[in-house]
């Protein structure tokens, strides 16, 4: 799978955030990274990628200021770029191969500040992705970080662990050919004091 991301400090002092946090991912075991002057793509299996993003977020939030992280998850895109296009779309998993685990593995690293995230998902290539949504945010209510639906988006709160951890279960749960997330993550907003949950999913 591949993820594009992009992460923005609220502070002059962006740089010193930014570079450490991109080293993170940098340092993944099993991850290729590359970045430009819009986003950093990441490469790899969909655990290594969400771990790693975790990671990297919750060490950008660690310096205590305002930082928003916006991300674009996406496995089984025929249009991938780094696919060759003379092998074809991307083949569906081997039968003998394992599927990914049911919950993100956890890092000792991971901050305990509290965050939260907004995110939409997508299964494409399916008359019944709105059977799989409902099913999916169904599950993810019984996880702990659910707290409410907005327009357009599911809102989590909590630790590093169980957002990205409900935003990765919500990723692989998808039963699609092209199953994309996308999602908004925030640490120390000022704004956090005035949020009221807007409601329950219809």
């Amino acid at each position: 799978m591949g993820a594009q991301i992009a992460l923005y400090p609220m502070t002059d002092r962006f740089v010193d955030v930014i570079l450490p946090a991109i080293d993170v991912l940098k340092h993944t075991e099993g991850l290729d990274v590359s970045n430009d002057d819009l986003s950093t793509l990441l490469l790899g299996e969909v655990e290594r990628v969400f771990a790693a993003t975790r990671d990297m977020f919750a060490a950008a939030a660690d310096h205590g200021a305002h930082v928003v992280l916006n991300a674009l998850f996406s496995r089984g895109c025929p249009g991938d770029t780094y696919c060759d296009p003379r092998l074809g779309p991307p083949q569906p998993q081997a039968a003998d191969q394992a599927p990914p685990p049911d919950v993100l593995p956890r890092s000792q690293g991971v901050s305990g500040v509290r965050i939260a995230a907004q995110y939409s998902l997508y299964p494409l290539g399916t008359d019944s992705y709105m059977d799989q949504i409902y099913r999916v945010i169904g599950a993810v209510r019984e996880h702990g970080s659910f707290t409410g639906s907005k327009n357009f988006c599911t809102r989590l709160d909590g630790d590093a662990d169980t957002v990205f951890g409900d935003l990765y279960r919500s990723f692989v749960a998808a039963d699609a050919a092209h199953s994309v997330v996308h999602a908004t993550v925030s640490a120390h907003s000022p704004s956090t004091q005035h949020h009221t949950t807007t409601g329950e999913l219809q």
